[in-house]
């Protein structure tokens, strides 16, 4: 047998026991913070009160409250920040009920994972630390193992790098660029999008700086996500109404957008969905970039039945209905669900076979 039929077969065992090809959304979340929460699946075409079609949790996986993630075409896998397990996880992309990590990192050096990406040109895992500074891991790092460089926190003495408490995290390829976003450290607590260069480290300050009134971030600005081929920043945000009820929005800016500038454009109004609940707001954001497609996880810590996925044509703009809702007691979804992560379908052998993990 050639050794292009051997590696043909190795594919098809393989992708036989992590289940069907098929683009998904994932979702986890916090749900009580006591019991584990798994990652629940559900098809990317899928609309209102549906089942998921997979669920990965279960004891060895390790999942505990998968608070977001990414997916990694390269070796096609999904990296998982999970919160209270103080890991980062990573897992076949198709992966399905208990099954088993591939890697795992931390938790010394990962402290409360909240959010990952990766840059497979550098081969660098990109996370925060501690729950406040970014840092930087081999993408192909499993154990506790220390991190290669970090950017420190923002409340020390001299320290000029702006960052608090980040809560999501994007790579910007096109520019080698990170950007993440985060609140002032003291009352009014004022939302901000920091960017830094991939390779900063130690006490740097941002390159940029999104800050201010004419930004449209309100009281706080936490989901996040990046268009490569467009160069776009998608932000999600919110402002407290005088009823404590919740107006969030998602805001667009161009990657090289500096100060106290106005978005492009911003999906925001009754129509959308985005008009919440004073103990809902923005989980996090994805895009599908085989549908031009942007997923939205609404987030609410009071109600399971108020967590919602909503997708969005990418291109969307003003008080304009999602094109799908992913809502209902049959999703299973929890309380405080995450971030979503896409997964794609189209999965390539380095040589040219479809379907290779």
């Amino acid at each position: 047998m050639s050794s292009r039929l051997r590696l043909f077969f190795l594919g098809l065992l393989i992708l036989s026991q992590q289940g069907p090809l098929r683009a998904e959304i994932l979702v986890g979340g916090f749900g009580d913070g006591v019991t584990p929460v798994p990652l629940r699946g559900f098809s990317d075409s899928a609309n209102g009160n549906v089942a998921p079609v997979r669920v990965l949790g279960g004891p060895t996986t390790g999942l505990k409250t998968p608070a977001g993630g990414v997916y990694e075409p390269v070796e096609n896998v999904i990296y998982v920040a999970d919160f209270y397990g103080t890991t980062i996880r990573v897992f076949y992309a198709n992966a399905n009920g208990d099954a088993a990590p591939v890697r795992v990192v931390g938790p010394t050096y990962t402290g409360q994972a909240r959010a990952v990406a990766v840059d497979v040109t550098h081969n660098e895992l990109l996370a925060f630390t501690s729950g406040c500074c970014l840092a930087a891991f081999d993408r192909g790092a499993n154990g506790d193992v220390f991190f290669k460089r970090f950017v420190q926190w923002g409340g020390l003495s001299g320290s000029v790098t702006q960052q608090n408490s980040p809560s999501a995290l994007v790579y910007m390829a096109p520019t080698d660029e990170v950007a993440e976003t985060d609140t002032d450290s003291a009352s009014p607590y004022t939302p901000k999008l920091l960017v830094f260069n991939r390779t900063d480290s130690g006490n740097t300050a941002p390159k940029r700086m999104l800050k201010g009134a004419n930004t449209q971030f309100g009281d706080y600005a936490g989901g996040l996500a990046y268009d490569a081929a467009a160069r776009k920043l998608y932000v999600g945000a919110y402002t407290t109404n005088a009823d404590l009820s919740h107006s969030a929005r998602v805001l667009v800016f161009d990657d090289a957008a500096n100060g106290d500038v106005a978005p492009s454009r911003s999906i925001a109004g009754a129509a959308t969905g985005l008009e919440l609940t004073a103990t809902s707001s923005i989980g996090g954001l994805a895009i599908d970039p085989e549908h031009q497609h942007l997923i939205v996880s609404v987030s609410d810590y009071n109600s399971t039945a108020a967590n919602k996925l909503l997708v969005f044509a990418l291109g969307a703009s003003g008080n304009t209905a999602p094109l799908q809702t992913i809502a209902g007691a049959s999703t299973g979804l929890p309380k405080s669900i995450g971030a979503p992560i896409w997964v794609s379908s189209d999965r390539v052998f380095a040589n040219g076979f479809e379907g290779a993990p």
